[in-house]
């Protein structure tokens, strides 16, 4: 299925309030632990509020409990509607791979978690529960679809063989980062890009935040909309954290950046030129103009840390799901190494299974040891801190 979210959007159309968050925030900044690693905090419960159990009265999910019976219900339900990211290469390589493994038929869901989550709110209005599976963002895990109770556990449904096997996770098991420890897994840590250029039209060179305050720079900027869930707010967030209100003010009113919610727009504005300078670009959309030779830089600020994210790669089951194990097992095969690598290659990002080599990786994608990052999806941050600057963003933009 197609995105519906493929249309521009204006410089100011989405933007929409301002929340000082102190200083407690400073400890959302941890330190890359190995070349490819999860967060410091990752072995441990780095979260502090989770999905909450489902609401009372709520139909129990009937799904399998052995691999093979899995298999087998899957094979009788025969679909799973997938929601997953907008990006043409996951569209069309995971429900091939699906249905030539299972035989399952995927319904794929191609748009933004945000979207998927207000679908979901309407149909579940109207009593209709037509999602099995979602790869999402945090935001929208963490603040919709937990908080609207309507994820169910994962955890005790990983029993493909070899999957759960601790010495194969960087984090010692599979990495649930809700506070129960079963609910939401997260499959990748990849260091988030604040900042792209066109290296063709943007000779300077770009080492802290506050070169981007350069009067020459005016009008020439794109953003991500940080005032919507996704790569925008999470830099956004990283950028309030580190900088202040002062700073933003600066930067995306007083340099007139430009705002869109569309991944593949921003893309072409910096491959394009039409912003050299762009703020939020998820490196999978710059990978044909890379083919077709425009050249692009990824400076990394001095004076702020770069976000460590999972991108689309939280794993979550839907509840009262129409076809329960064809879920579970699509679940457990992105969670192992077959499933995990084909999703890696065509997200670009760092896996947290110790067992893939990820060399389609650019290395200034992959978390470092010794490097301080911010932990965009760290649940604690996302349902305490980010909805006051997510308003902050709205106010300041509108």
């Amino acid at each position: 299925m197609a995105t519906n979210d493929d249309r521009p959007i204006g410089r100011r159309q989405l933007l929409r309030g301002g929340l000082a968050l102190g200083a407690g925030l400073a400890g959302l900044v941890l330190a890359g632990c190995g070349s490819t690693a999860a967060p410091a905090s990752s072995a441990t419960a780095s979260a502090a509020t989770s999905a909450k159990p489902a609401a009372a009265g709520s139909a129990a999910t009937s799904a399998a409990t052995s691999w093979d019976d899995m298999v087998a219900g899957a094979k009788k339900e025969g679909t799973v509607v997938l929601a997953g990211p907008p990006d043409a290469d996951t569209r069309s390589k995971l429900p091939d791979i699906i249905k030539q493994k299972y035989g399952i038929d995927v319904q794929y869901l191609s748009q933004n978690s945000s979207q998927i989550a207000a679908r979901m709110q309407a149909e579940r209005a109207a009593g209709q529960y037509t999602v099995d599976l979602m790869l999402a963002g945090a935001d929208s895990v963490y603040n919709t679809l937990a908080k609207e109770n309507w994820l169910d556990p994962l955890k005790s449904a990983l029993v493909m063989p070899g999957v759960a096997d601790g010495s194969k996770w960087k984090a010692g098991g599979p990495w649930f980062r809700d506070a129960k420890g079963d609910t939401v897994l997260q499959l990748f840590n990849t260091v988030t890009t604040s900042v792209t250029v066109n290296s063709e039209l943007v000779k300077d060179t770009i080492t802290k935040s506050d070169d981007l305050l350069d009067p020459k720079w005016k009008g020439k900027i794109a953003s991500f909309d940080p005032s919507v869930n996704g790569i925008g707010l999470q830099i956004g967030s990283s950028l309030y954290v580190s900088k202040g209100e002062d700073y933003l003010k600066k930067l995306y009113v007083g340099q007139n950046v430009a705002l869109t919610a569309d991944y593949r727009q921003i893309a072409d504005y910096v491959a394009h030129g039409s912003y050299p300078i762009a703020i939020g670009v998820a490196p999978t959309y710059l990978d044909p103009y890379r083919k077709s030779g425009i050249q692009f830089g990824t400076p990394r600020f001095s004076d702020a840390p770069s976000p460590v994210s999972g991108g689309f790669g939280l794993v979550v089951l839907i509840n009262r799901a129409p076809h329960p194990n064809a879920a579970r097992v699509v679940a457990n095969w992105l969670a192992n190494t077959e499933g995990m690598t084909m999703y890696s290659q065509t997200q670009v990002q760092v896996p947290v299974r110790t067992d893939i080599d990820p060399t389609w990786i650019p290395k200034e994608l992959i978390p470092q040891s010794g490097v301080q990052y911010f932990d965009g999806y760290d649940p604690q941050f996302l349902e305490s801190k980010q909805a006051a600057i997510k308003q902050y963003f709205t106010k300041l933009l509108k």
